[in-house]
């Protein structure tokens, strides 16, 4: 049986039209010009720390990006 990755769904950003994306997991890499849209399920490709590399499945943005899952102490991804 196939394992699937765990997927997400992006629940913060809400008044900015979506989660800042950027290209590496570090903080200080560069942001992608858009942002991913709220609502959007994305699935699972690396975690660590309070950041996620994801494959977007449904909704708007980056096909792929890093995110934070949280910001001071909002979640911005809820896991499915």
């Amino acid at each position: 049986a196939e394992v699937r990755a765990p997927r997400w769904e992006v629940i913060g950003g809400v008044d900015k039209g979506g989660i800042m994306v950027r290209v590496g997991q570090d903080l200080k890499s560069p942001q992608t010009p858009d942002r991913l849209a709220t609502g959007s399920l994305v699935e699972e490709l690396e975690f660590g720390g309070e950041r996620l590399r994801y494959r977007l499945i449904e909704g708007s943005g980056p096909a792929e990006g890093w995110v934070s899952i949280r910001i001071t102490g909002k979640d911005l991804l809820h896991r499915l």
